[in-house]
């Protein structure tokens, strides 16, 4: 009987970047990740959090119960709707007569891109060997997908087409890489496209871990705008700290009173640039730090 696992992570780089060895790349959705795990006649959905999704797709429970070979498996993949992520948030609703409405009116696709298990364990194939026995047990019809891929060649190139495409990046991935759940990987490399937008930084949260902070918080035209948590490198982070603390003052901002209790420093506003996917309910999605912007 297969468990649920945790999802291997990408990390996140450049166009630029050099590779040695043999690698593939595939088109970045824009969707949500999502575990789909089959035990016997029972199905179930999982998120990036581990939390259950199953009710919310019907259509797409039906799709791996007639569409995937075996019935002890465990894939891995990302959700999308027509419209992008942000009429995939449509679904997020509890009451079942709207998720069946929704289900018909704007069906889901389940994208694939790995299986981890099938009647045994795959986590320690290489991933080539995995897309092969994927691409004998998946068979795609209108609410599953088998996400292309072949072996990269000129990285920016095949970024820029796939933009063009309206991905949202792309995923390149070492084809002889071992499935690595719960970790952020070097194997895993992800290019993604993204806005640039002006911050505020007025702070930063308490680290869970070893790290100096968890996250900065931003402020943008006089209001909260939420906290950036990836970007830096380990050496940024203790700048940045050193910098924060330097420069502390009371925060002259309402934030959530969840985010208060996090809060490991507060500053005066200084002014930085991160990268974005888009603006979501006035929040940014997916922030990434770039940089203070000291010289403008």
């Amino acid at each position: 009987m297969p468990n649920m696992v945790d999802p291997m992570l990408a990390t996140l780089t450049s166009p630029e970047v050099v590779l040695i060895g043999s690698w593939l790349i595939e088109p970045k959705y824009d969707g949500e990740r999502i575990i789909a795990v089959r035990s016997g006649d029972e199905i179930s959905l999982w998120t990036r959090r581990n939390i259950q999704a199953s009710y919310k797709f019907p259509e797409i429970i039906k799709a791996l119960k007639d569409n995937i070979d075996g019935d002890d498996w465990i894939l891995d993949g990302e959700m999308t709707v027509a419209g992008g992520f942000r009429q995939l948030l449509n679904r997020n609703v509890e009451d079942r007569f709207r998720i069946s409405l929704l289900s018909r009116k704007n069906p889901a696709t389940y994208n694939i891109f790995d299986i981890i298990h099938h009647e045994k364990d795959l986590l320690n194939l290489p991933i080539i060997e995995r897309k092969g026995i994927l691409m004998k047990v998946v068979h795609p019809n209108t609410n599953i997908a088998i996400v292309p891929f072949h072996e990269v060649e000129k990285i920016e190139e095949e970024f820029l087409y796939y933009i063009k495409q309206g991905f949202e990046g792309v995923v390149i991935k070492n084809s002889y890489s071992k499935y690595e759940p719960g970790r952020r990987s070097d194997q895993w490399l992800k290019i993604k496209k993204g806005d640039t937008v002006d911050v505020n930084i007025i702070g930063a949260t308490k680290s869970t871990g070893s790290i100096p902070f968890g996250a900065l918080l931003m402020e943008k035209d006089g209001k909260y705008f939420g906290k950036v948590g990836t970007g830096f490198s380990d050496q940024d982070r203790v700048d940045i700290l050193k910098l924060l603390i330097e420069n502390q003052e009371p925060l002259k901002i309402k934030v959530p009173p969840k985010v208060e209790s996090e809060i490991l420093v507060t500053s005066k506003p200084l002014l930085a640039e991160i990268k974005m996917q888009e603006m979501i309910k006035r929040s940014p999605r997916a922030p990434v730090w770039v940089r203070f912007r000291w010289n403008d």
